[in-house]
This record gives C-alpha cells, sequence and structure tokens, in this order.
C-alpha cells in the first residue's frame, strides 16, 4: 500500500491523487527528487546561516546607502521645496503598492535561489541607473530639458530598485529564514533578530559612509560610489547564497507547489479579489496585527526622507542629520537583542504590546514641546530639537520589537505557500501608508507646516496601538 502511494506521487502529473497527499508525504516525495550526492552531503547549519547574513548585509549596504542619499540629491536639485523630496517617495510607495502581491506570488511559484538573485538583479542595477540619471539632472541647468529627464529617470528607475529590494527581502528575510529553522520558533527569533540586526546595522553606518561621502568630498562622488557598489555586489550577493543552499538541505528541497485555483474569469475583479492575495490576507486571523504594523508608516516622524530634509532646511548638516539616524539604529539594534529573551519569558504578543506602547508614548514626549510652541509658548530651538530628536531615537526601539513579533507571528501562523503572497501583501500596504505620507507632504508642502504633520503621526501610532492590543485581547479571550 505504501509502495503504491508512493509511486503516485512520484508519477502523478499534477492530478488530484497529489494534490490530496499529507504534507509529510510530500515532503518525503519531493527528497527523492534530489540526486544522492545532495543527501548525502552534511548539514552544516551554521555555515547557511552565515552565508543569508553575508548576502543580507551586502544587499542592504547599498540599498541604505542609497535611500538616504536619493533623498539629499532631491532636495539638492531643488532646495526651496520638498515637493521634489515627496514626490519621489510617493512614487516610490505608489510601485511597492502594486507590486507586493505580484512580486510576493512570484516567489512562491518560482525556486528559492532564482527568485532571490532576480531581485537582487533588479534592485543593484535600477540603484546604478538611477544614480547615472541623477548625476545628469545634478549637472543640468535647474529648469532645463535635461534636467527634468535625468529628475525624473531618477525618481522611476529609483522606485524600480524599491521593488527589487521588497523581493528580495520577502525571498531572503521572509522565506528563506523559516525554511532554515525547520518550524523551531526559538531559533527563528534569533534568526530573524540577526537578520534585523544587519538590516539596522547597515541603516546606522550606510546614511553616515553616505553623509560624510556628500558633506567632505561631493554629492558626484558618493553618487559613483554608491552606483559602484551596487553593481560589484551583486555577484557576491547570489553567490553567498548558493553557498546557503549547499550548506542546508532544507534550503535545496524544492518548493511543494501551490495548487490553489487561481480566478478564471479576467473579468470577476471581486473574484480575484478575494480569491487574490488580498483575498488570502484578510482572511488570516491576524490581519489586525499586521494591519497595526502597517499604520506606523503613516508617519513623518521615522527620521525618514521628509523629517530629515526638514531638519537639513532648519539648518543641520548632513553629517549631523548621518549621525542622528544612526543613533535610531542603536536603538533598534538594541530591541534586536533583547527580542529573543522577551520572546521566549513572554511570547510574541506580549512582546508586540510592548513595543508599539513604547513607540506611541516616545513619539508623544517628542512632539510635546512642537505642540506647545503652536500653542504660543516660547521654548529654545535646541530643547524642542533635542527631545524631538531624543523621542524618535528612543521610539526605535518600540518600532523594531514591535516589527520583530508580528513579523514572526506572520512567519509561523501563515500557511507555507501562501507567506510570500502575504508578505507581499503586507509590504503593499505598509508602502501604501507611507506613500499617504508622502501626499500629506505634497499637500502641506511648505517647511513651517511641517508640525501638523508631526501630529497628525503621532496621532495614528496610537490608533495603531489601540488596534494592536484589542486584537490581543481577543485572542487572549479566544484562547490562542
Amino acid at each position: 500500500m505504501e509502495a503504491t502511494e508512493e509511486q503516485a506521487l512520484l508519477t502523478d502529473d499534477g492530478g488530484a491523487a497529489a494534490r490530496t497527499r499529507t504534507t509529510t508525504e510530500s515532503s518525503e516525495a519531493t527528497s527523492l527528487q534530489l540526486s544522492s550526492s545532495e543527501l548525502l552531503s552534511p548539514e552544516r547549519p551554521v555555515m547557511a546561516k552565515m552565508s543569508l547574513y553575508s548576502s543580507h548585509l551586502m544587499s542592504t549596504w547599498g540599498q541604505r546607502m542609497w535611500e538616504f542619499a536619493i533623498g539629499l540629491i532631491m532636495l539638492e536639485m531643488y532646495p526651496s521645496s520638498l515637493a521634489l523630496v515627496s514626490a519621489f517617495g510617493l512614487v516610490d510607495g505608489l510601485a511597492t503598492v502594486f507590486s507586493g502581491s505580484l512580486v510576493g506570488s512570484y516567489i512562491d511559484r518560482t525556486g528559492r535561489l532564482k527568485a532571490a538573485c532576480s531581485m537582487y538583479v533588479l534592485q543593484n542595477t535600477a540603484v546604478a541607473l538611477s544614480a547615472l540619471c541623477a548625476l545628469i539632472s545634478l549637472h543640468s541647468v535647474e529648469g532645463s530639458t535635461w534636467f527634468w529627464a535625468g529628475a525624473i529617470c531618477t525618481i522611476g528607475i529609483g522606485s524600480i530598485s524599491s521593488v527589487g529590494a521588497q523581493g528580495s527581502s520577502l525571498s531572503v528575510e521572509k522565506e528563506w529564514t523559516v525554511v532554515l529553522c525547520k518550524g523551531d520558533s526559538a531559533v527563528l527569533a534569533r534568526l530573524n533578530s540577526g537578520m534585523r540586526a544587519i538590516d539596522l546595522t547597515c541603516l546606522l553606518l550606510a546614511p553616515i559612509a553616505a553623509g560624510f561621502l556628500m558633506t567632505y568630498t561631493s554629492i558626484t562622488t558618493a553618487v559613483v560610489a554608491i552606483a559602484a557598489w551596487n553593481l560589484a555586489a551583486w555577484a557576491p550577493e547570489c553567490y553567498m547564497l548558493v553557498c546557503a543552499q549547499r550548506a542546508s538541505l532544507l534550503l535545496r528541497t524544492p518548493k511543494q507547489p501551490n495548487v490553489k485555483a487561481e480566478p478564471t474569469h479576467a473579468s470577476s475583479l471581486l473574484l480575484r479579489l478575494r480569491e487574490g492575495g488580498w483575498g488570502i490576507y484578510f482572511q488570516q486571523r491576524l490581519w489586525p496585527a499586521a494591519l497595526a504594523l502597517a499604520l506606523l508608516y503613516l508617519t513623518v516622524l521615522s527620521l525618514g526622507l521628509l523629517m530629515t530634509a526638514y531638519l537639513k532646511w532648519q539648518g543641520m548638516s548632513e553629517a549631523e542629520l548621518s549621525l542622528y539616524r544612526g543613533a535610531g539604529a542603536v536603538s533598534g539594534l538594541l530591541s534586536t537583542v533583547v527580542f529573543p529573551t522577551i520572546h521566549k519569558r513572554s511570547g510574541l504578543k506580549a512582546t508586540g504590546v510592548l513595543g508599539i506602547w513604547w513607540q506611541a508614548i516616545s513619539l508623544v514626549i517628542a512632539v510635546v514641546p512642537v505642540w506647545l510652541t503652536q500653542l504660543g509658548a516660547h521654548l529654545p530651538a535646541s530643547t524642542i530639537s533635542h527631545v524631538l530628536l531624543g523621542g524618535l531615537v528612543a521610539s526605535r526601539f518600540g518600532l523594531w520589537l514591535f516589527d520583530l513579533s508580528v513579523s514572526q507571528m506572520l512567519q509561523e501562523w501563515v500557511p507555507a505557500e501562501d507567506i510570500g503572497v502575504e508578505n507581499g501583501v503586507q509590504s503593499s500596504l505598509q508602502n501604501f501608508f507611507q506613500s499617504l505620507s508622502f501626499v500629506a507632504g505634497l499637500v502641506f508642502w511648505s517647511p513651517q507646516d511641517f508640525p501638523v504633520l508631526m501630529h497628525s503621526s503621532a496621532g495614528v501610532v496610537i490608533v495603531a496601538a489601540v488596534i494592536y492590543s484589542k486584537c490581543v485581547c481577543c485572542f487572549q479571550m479566544n484562547g490562542q
């Protein structure tokens, strides 16, 4: 009987018999497709983990340098307004919003190595091309045809690089890590913390490197250096993924095919929404928690593009801005250090509650002096700046603690065949809310109106904290 079932699994061409087998039987059948040399090769989980870390480090370093530099480049192109910075942020966000579900679906149905490397190619080449377009605009007369052509291409191609970065994150950070950990929550927590620590280390050091290059050499030198790094790093990034697969049989095992029926009527938009990525997303019991995480992107209180441009308008140098951004990354790094311990003692849900309320309280404290000045109080400008930046730096600890908690909940609770689509939709939703923040930046384009955006951002974080807390209470009441 067992031999008959095994033969059916190996010879079936996708019919109902193979689709109704259990996950364990399917995994055994898939393993038989591997060569004998692969099955006999030793399992080296530490080597696999370090290879993933190395690949992620090289990819993230180039992307983080460009994310910091491009906002300042936009402001250098058009120094009298935040409009160009906001336009880039809006286009960049919309590109990832509309591509998220498609990228996630591509990752789900494509081999792990091919999917990750194709995303690396898209990310790295787009950064290099966007940097070239930025150089054209920077060395053209403001308002000329070449100036606007370069600016438009910088924004458009730069947005494509973000799509590639989104895809590489969904593949390497969200999928490869889960497969390597084989369902062990504690191991996954440590691996997630390591990946996030790399991301935040790059967030700390890459902007400092870019800022000092732009301050003490020239913008042209910095742009050329960033483009060169991204072109040179692609091959090593992919090679380290190959090394990770060679070190782990789990990573070499082919994916199980996703056999869910696809909508057959192209004209039925509602059917596609229900059965496609967005339908899968809202079918998950975690969607309120994931929505709370996405809402945190509807903010200017993040040391991101708009806040960086606003602080530069107030007179801060690129070097100072990069140091403050680095301090925020250090705060976030601390959360990756304590996350495995808090997760072990309190669980993912309680860790998320701690993280989001820490962020909410920190941001409220940060905007209090700004709010008081709007009411007519006379406070020293240095006091306002120090409290604002101190609150922003402190809030990073709570943000990343919450992000790690919800991200791991999604990894553990969402079915394996849907993990790419689920994270793709989550990424789209996050970028949608981030795009709304840039729309607000276009509406309130004057730097004098920026406090309005800060107060609104703090309110959104409080709403997200309430949504997540209510979600956790519902889980507790249902015994989940």
